[in-house]
């Protein structure tokens, strides 16, 4: 009885020790032998009413079980283990036995479920078998649950079956399971890294299943509580609360997970876009170059802070802001060439101050590499405007509007598009579009009484130009163009009941005020005005001012500004109705996704 204990006890504990434990078995027979008598053993008798080793018939088949397990890997083995388990727990065991059997018989079946999964996962079995494979899996976790109902990666491996037939609430209902088994078994052996990280997955995989935001945030608040390094909890948490709208809290969950994991990229990532989102530049700014300072060899942090430096550089365009983008994003690929976001950066900067060059080799490279990239469509059409090409800039923009046909802004820009390409029909519809599903779109507003205007519609444009001001956000930094555009219609229009000098000396001044005396063409306007109002003295003033500014920037419209000049000087008010014909297309383009073009 002796050996059979032995042998029992550690083959179904533990394969490492298995070879230690043969050779005890062995010893422990030698020193049997030299210490008994024959005379002894022949005495020996077993008590009255036991069987020997028939008091437990399974015993045997536990034995097989156990050498089989330690010493084979197969999937036939592992099927072997399985059946002799299940045979010797129908048989009978003693209790010790029993409690191994049953250890040994949920470990097995978890083990082949997790083979028959990863077999799947791996691409190896047709896909009119992955029913059928899960299946079987599933009936192996049935088997390791019964056995060992404490048994959490078995509960987890369920969920996650459950999870993928969408199977919701049997999922939740596993992972349930799962914590519980996992709290138990932290009681019983202690709160080890591995079984708090393995508890905190649990949670984050709870929380995805989640319909209620509230739930989802418990669930994901709880997971980094109970591991406060779970990198998946954090992400998740901080998006969840951003997506609700609590930066606030976002914030501090980031700032306190940096704090034991400063050098982490998510965390940086996430805390210099909370910045940028909340129009904190300086602080975005000041976050990154403190970063750099710790970390002067991390390429991402270069080109977090040349985007910091473009995103505020570019609609001032501020060359130094703009300059400092440039120079962050190419130490961010001196650093590390494959940094795709510094090549994207470095191409919308230099763009920005006219480098046409750099800006199509950054295209070129990302073309080469991303060239699904959804952006690219986007700098592409910048070069081709900057270039004078539209066509070109429409023809990507019109492939993004047909992947994207509701997308408003795509909308809005290939409107403008056919407006600056002499499409001034094609344009409307789309703006007529954009205004039947909010009438009070600003934007689309002005879009359409830019198009009114070329159309020679004065009244309707002005129509929608005031009813776009009453509707812009008073910090909105397109005020100054759209009151431009009125005040320039009400006082050049050949129309006598169109014009009014004085609302449209009121909104030029407005806009000089809003563009600090600054922009030409606006400059123009007020100059305009002036001369409806026959106060060419005026007129003539801010006319060559006009002209100065516009000689100084090189502006394209010198020409007509020194024209608009000569007329004031001759005490003439200056008139202008355009009345753009659309350009007769070269072949028939076809209406994609509802977007007639």
């Amino acid at each position: 009885m002796l050996r059979r204990y032995w042998s029992r006890r550690y083959l179904s504990q533990c394969s490492i020790v298995v070879p230690f434990c043969i050779g005890a078995i062995s010893n422990l027979d030698q020193l049997v032998a030299q210490d008994e008598k024959p005379a002894a053993v022949a005495e020996t008798k077993p008590s009255p009413g036991k069987t020997g080793d028939d008091e437990f018939p399974g015993t045997e088949d536990f034995e097989k079980a156990s050498r089989i397990r330690v010493t084979e890997s197969s999937r036939e083995s592992l099927a072997k283990v399985i059946e002799l388990c299940q045979s010797a727990l129908k048989n009978g065991l003693d209790e010790f036995d029993t409690a191994a059997a049953k250890k040994m018989l949920a470990t097995t079946a978890f083990q082949r479920a997790q083979a028959t999964i990863e077999e799947a996962s791996g691409g190896r079995v047709p896909n009119n078998r992955m029913a059928k494979i899960a299946n079987e899996a599933m009936d192996d976790l049935k088997i390791a649950v019964d056995a060992d109902p404490s048994l959490p990666d078995a509960l987890i491996l369920k969920a996650r079956i459950h999870i993928v037939r969408q199977e919701i609430a049997k999922g939740i209902e596993a992972l349930d399971a799962a914590e519980v088994a996992l709290g138990e078994a932290m009681k019983d052996q202690g709160e080890d890294a591995e079984s708090k990280s393995k508890w905190s997955d649990v949670l984050v995989m709870k929380s995805v299943l989640r319909q209620d935001a509230d739930l989802r945030l418990k669930d994901l608040m709880k997971a980094i509580e109970v591991s406060p390094q779970n990198e998946r909890a954090v992400q998740q948490c901080v998006e969840t609360l951003i997506t609700l709208g609590r930066n606030e809290e976002a914030e501090e969950i980031v700032q306190k997970f940096m704090e034991s994991s400063p050098s982490n990229e998510y965390a940086i990532r996430r805390m210099a876009l909370l910045y940028i989102q909340s129009e904190e530049l300086e602080k975005a700014r000041a976050f990154l170059t403190k970063k750099i300072e710790e970390f002067p060899d991390r390429s991402v942090l270069y080109s977090l802070r040349g985007s910091v430096n473009f995103a505020e550089g570019a609609p001032k365009n501020d060359k130094s802001l703009l300059a400092a983008a440039i120079a962050d994003c190419s130490k961010a690929l001196e650093l590390d060439e494959g940094n795709l976001d510094a090549v994207l950066t470095r191409a919308k900067a230099t763009l920005s101050t006219k480098d046409l060059d750099q800006a199509k080799k950054d295209l070129e490279t990302l073309e080469s590499v991303r060239p699904d990239l959804p952006e690219l469509a986007l700098l592409r059409m910048d070069i081709a405007i900057q270039e004078k090409r539209f066509a070109d800039a429409i023809t990507d923009l019109e492939r993004l509007v047909q992947l994207n046909p509701d997308n408003r802004m795509l909308l809005l820009q290939l409107g403008s598009f056919y407006q600056m390409d002499d499409r001034p029909k094609k344009a409307l519809r789309i703006a007529d579009r954009l205004l039947k599903a909010d009438a009070k779109d600003w934007q689309s507003l002005r879009l359409r009484g830019d198009i009114l205007l070329s159309l020679g519609r004065h009244i309707d444009a002005i129509a929608d130009y005031e009813s776009a001001i009453d509707n812009i956000p008073s910090d909105e930094g397109d005020i100054p163009g759209i009151m431009n555009n009125l005040s320039w219609v009400l006082s050049t229009s050949p129309e006598d009941n169109v014009r009014n000098g004085k609302r449209a000396l009121e909104l030029a001044l407005k806009a000089c005020e809003l563009t600090q005396y600054a922009k030409p063409h606006i400059l123009s306007t007020l100059a305009a005005a002036y001369a409806e109002l026959q106060q060419f003295d005026k007129a003539i003033e801010w006319s060559e001012k006009a002209v100065e500014v516009g000689r100084k920037e090189e502006n394209e419209q010198v020409d007509q500004l020194e024209e608009e000049l000569k007329g004031y000087r001759e005490n003439k008010p200056w008139r202008e109705k355009k009345e753009v014909e659309d350009k007769p297309a070269k072949k028939p383009v076809p209406a994609d996704n509802g977007v007639d073009t």
